[in-house]
């Protein structure tokens, strides 16, 4: 327990990163989803193979290849910054195929009478799926940034001083790797605890505003 402040740090980065790169994310996915289905052949070739590569790329792999391979072309980030881009770009993958499936699925007839009534078809989405789609869906995203949170590790890699690798750094130093461990263990489920909480907070906000079932 003396070592709970430096556990707390750890945990704080771990909810940062995840935190920004999930809020991130999330636009990036929309307009990722949103140019796959309008099927302009060369841009959706372009994101349909981003989607497939990050999707089955372990997170791990995909920081150290920004880390350590954007250098090459001149490009050298800040572990960070690296971090939350690399995390940004694998939540947006999983995230956009949330989207697309919504979108592709939403009553084409609510759209249909949208239209009818003079509204163009950039409002009738904004206006009328939108937030239908977002409040359906919140519970999916707020998943997606659980499987954020606990991938979140793989920022390690490159140096970030996150929970996991504090929890690594106490268990070498003390040679007590399992207090350490169950330690670690017990804040991760705090941490995934809180993002059920917001997610429940989220979809009673959704639901007063715009009143859906």
């Amino acid at each position: 327990m003396d070592n709970l402040p430096y556990f707390l740090g750890g945990a704080a980065i771990t909810v940062f990163v995840s935190l920004i790169a999930w809020v991130l994310g999330l636009p990036l996915s929309l307009i990722i989803a949103i140019a796959r289905i309008q099927r302009i052949p060369i841009v959706d070739l372009v994101f349909s193979l981003y989607v497939s590569f990050v999707r089955s790329l372990p997170s791990p792999l995909l920081v150290m290849l920004l880390y350590f391979g954007l250098p090459v072309v001149g490009l050298d980030l800040n572990p960070l910054v690296a971090g939350i881009i690399a995390m940004t770009i694998n939540t947006s993958a999983f995230n956009s195929e949330i989207w697309r499936s919504a979108i592709l699925n939403f009553p084409s007839d609510q759209l249909d009478a949208a239209r009818s009534v003079g509204m163009s078809p950039n409002q009738s989405f904004w206006r009328i799926a939108f937030p239908q789609i977002w409040q359906a869906n919140i519970s999916n995203f707020i998943n997606e940034a659980t499987f954020l949170v606990k991938s979140s590790p793989a920022v390690g890699i490159i140096g970030i001083d996150d929970l996991t690798r504090r929890a690594g750094k106490i268990a070498a130093s003390n040679y007590e790797p399992l207090p350490t461990i169950v330690l670690g263990m017990m804040l991760y489920v705090v941490v995934l605890f809180a993002v059920s909480l917001a997610s429940r907070q989220l979809e009673r906000y959704f639901h007063d505003r715009y009143q859906l079932v």
